[in-house]
């Protein structure tokens, strides 16, 4: 009986790193089509979480803008990881690799005008919160007006 649990315990031991490095996948790691389709989802979630956000600017819900700002902020910071090498595709403007440097640049500010949007609302200033948005959505059409085809 104790041998039993002693291969049990054994077999558990060198099965669970095994599904757990099984289960963590880097975005290397996948297909061409998965990647471009993770990105237009993060997309998606930026210019929909962006939308709600606007949505609240004029009814001064500063906890509710704060959250979704959260959600915000955790996508534009993961942003420029949907972007490796060799995942060119439509959609995408090829000056995204050629040009790297800016693009990062760019989402770094993103992420920055991001972050003035939590500072504006946790001071609950609703005139610094409409200024901190409308840069951050010039920043968007400044980036996708120089990488998106």
């Amino acid at each position: 009986m104790i041998t039993r649990f002693k291969i049990i315990l054994i077999a558990l031991s060198l099965i669970t790193p095994t599904i757990l490095m099984g289960h963590k996948v880097t975005l290397e790691d996948k297909s061409l089509e998965e990647i471009v389709n993770n990105r237009m989802a993060l997309m998606q979630k930026v210019k929909s979480t962006s939308s709600q956000i606007f949505r609240l600017l004029k009814t001064n819900d500063y906890e509710a803008i704060l959250e979704l700002n959260e959600t915000l902020l955790h996508a534009a910071t993961e942003f420029k990881d949907h972007y490796p090498e060799g995942s060119q595709h439509k959609g995408a403007s090829e000056e995204i690799w050629n040009d790297r440097e800016t693009f990062n640049e760019l989402n770094d500010k993103f992420v920055s005008d991001i972050e003035m949007i939590s500072l504006s609302a946790e001071f609950e200033d609703s005139e610094m919160l409409n200024d901190a948005f409308k840069v951050m959505a010039a920043n968007c059409g400044a980036c996708h007006k120089k990488f998106r085809n």
